[in-house]
């Protein structure tokens, strides 16, 4: 079972204690699974963020910085966990895995240059590429509407619902390729645990094949 991890940079500070448990996971329940985190920007990238507001960066330069940014927090979950690494999507070994994505992002480069296309579409792409299942660890429980965190919920619908947790990208991403996504809160590892064994859980499960 293949599995791909969008891990916010909002969860910076859980970031380290969320993975060993991932790990754990994998220890005592297969060792024929693949985790592949895919980071966010975080810090990182509102950083790129500020820059490009100040002094007007172009949409190709701000992108790669970005992308540079997920590569950061990359190299800082590696520093906290030792976590191993890969570069190439298709060479994913058994465990639980973090991708530094600069240098296979630039060689493929099939996604628009955007801000609307964060690590919430890159991982959902490299999940498609993999044909893994894909899981966005977030800070929050789910998406929200009406005050309520909705349990399941249509790409569609998610798409008319404006600014919300997830980038205004992935919810068409995942109509086009019929996938579907499970959002959860990483503040509580064992609903991700949930997630990435295909259990219903707390969080938001998005149907982007309806």
């Amino acid at each position: 079972m293949k599995t791909v991890v969008k891990l916010g940079g909002s969860l910076i500070r859980h970031s380290a204690s969320i993975i060993s448990t991932l790990e754990n996971h994998i220890k005592k329940n297969g060792h024929d699974n693949s985790i592949l985190i895919v980071p966010g920007g975080g810090v990182f990238a509102d950083s790129v963020r500020n820059i490009s507001e100040k002094c007007s960066i172009g949409d190709d330069a701000a992108h790669w910085m970005a992308i540079l940014s997920m590569e950061q927090y990359a190299y800082f979950l590696i520093d906290k966990t030792n976590i191993n690494f890969v570069e190439d999507i298709h060479e994913v070994p058994s465990g639980v895995s973090v991708l530094l994505p600069y240098r296979m992002l630039r060689e493929t480069d099939k996604l628009p240059h955007s801000w609307n296309i964060t690590s919430d579409t890159i991982g959902a792409w490299i999940a498609k590429e993999t044909g893994s299942r894909f899981v966005k660890v977030t800070d929050v429980d789910g998406v929200m509407a009406d005050d309520i965190i909705q349990k399941w919920m249509t790409a569609m619908e998610l798409s008319r619902m404006g600014v919300t947790c997830i980038d205004s990208s992935l919810p068409g991403f995942l109509m086009e390729n019929m996938m579907d996504c499970v959002v959860v809160n990483g503040m509580y590892p064992e609903r991700v645990i949930d997630a990435v064994s295909g259990k219903n859980v707390i969080g938001t499960h998005i149907k982007g094949n309806i």
